[in-house]
């Protein structure tokens, strides 16, 4: 979701905030993607102990941050929006939104007057053209967008360019990550839960939250570590047999893991019982990081890892 633009400098910074931490991430990336060996370089990223909603210490660290001339965006938490996957309305492109509203009416827990609404396009089949054509619909309440925008100008006198969602960040990253003409699975888990996208070309085809934390991963008693494990292993397995099954036309051919705490004993348990490549990825396989950002543990890269994939967005044309 866009709102206003001027004239700024290169890269983007993305926030993220809950109710006792913001984490912050500045990102400039080249045109083409890793052009050359040239990775994306992040020159700000930072978690701090206080919160954009309530915390005047986060209104003391942005105020030093010049964001006044930067691109901002911030991202939503889990619980600030609704992603529906939804069939896309046969009317022209100017009026997809006002039709979708009206399919979100009974979709949304409040009225659809009240709601921001923007479109995620799903990649159709290039092989059926006269296949029904789905969208993924991302509603969420303007009292809310509205909020985050007048923290943000008077915290930083920033004016909030885009709001953007976990799914999408996580996409940015795979686009990094993909091989050429095959689909990519990503799986992260934070504190909030289990995000598992399928991405191909640098397109979102599908995402799915899986309620799985980091908590239950390290949970100290084997046996319910390892009823995680398996409930996890079952819900990607689905996953894949469902993608594969909607998306025909796309070959899957690995899983890629984000940084989190527990990560090793899920990748072990993962590629024991899943038929796909699996790999494990650090956060330098795509960025290059200035030496003023501590990248430090996998905690500290798993708290980073949204805001980084906020920060790769498309620069806005000058």
């Amino acid at each position: 979701m866009r709102f206003f633009t001027n004239q700024k400098k290169p890269g983007w910074v993305a926030l993220r905030t809950s109710d006792d931490s913001t984490c912050i991430a500045h990102v400039i990336k080249p045109s083409d993607k890793i052009l050359n060996g040239t990775k994306p370089t992040v020159v700000l990223g930072d978690t701090w102990q206080s919160s954009l909603k309530n915390d005047t210490a986060t209104k003391n660290l942005l105020a030093d941050l010049s964001l006044d001339n930067r691109h901002c965006s911030l991202l939503l938490t889990q619980g600030e929006y609704k992603l529906l996957h939804v069939e896309k309305p046969n009317v022209p492109a100017n009026e997809l939104k006002q039709a979708l509203s009206w399919k979100l009416k009974d979709m949304i827990d409040y009225p659809v007057e009240q709601a921001t609404i923007d479109i995620i396009n799903i990649p159709t089949d290039p092989n059926n053209a006269n296949r029904q054509a789905y969208v993924y619909a991302v509603a969420a309440k303007n009292e809310l967008i509205a909020d985050y925008i007048e923290r943000l100008k008077d915290f930083s006198g920033s004016g909030l360019e885009v709001i953007d969602i976990p799914e999408l960040a996580q996409r940015n990253i795979a686009a990094f990550i993909e091989q050429e003409n095959r689909g990519l699975a990503m799986l992260s888990i934070s504190s909030a839960g289990g995000l598992l996208t399928f991405t191909s070309g640098g397109e979102l085809y599908h995402a799915r939250h899986i309620d799985i934390d980091t908590k239950q991963l390290q949970s100290e008693v084997s046996n319910r570590k390892s009823s995680v494990l398996e409930r996890l292993s079952l819900e990607i397995q689905r996953s894949l047999d469902g993608f594969e099954r909607e998306f025909t036309y796309i070959t899957t051919n690995r899983l890629v893991i984000a940084p989190f705490v527990g990560r090793e004993d899920c990748y072990d348990y993962l590629k024991s019982f899943l038929n796909i490549q699996i790999d494990r990825f650090d956060l330098t396989d795509v960025f290059d990081f200035q030496s003023n950002v501590k990248l430090g543990d996998l905690a500290t890269q798993a708290s980073l890892f949204p805001v980084l994939g906020a920060a790769l967005r498309e620069e806005i044309p000058a």
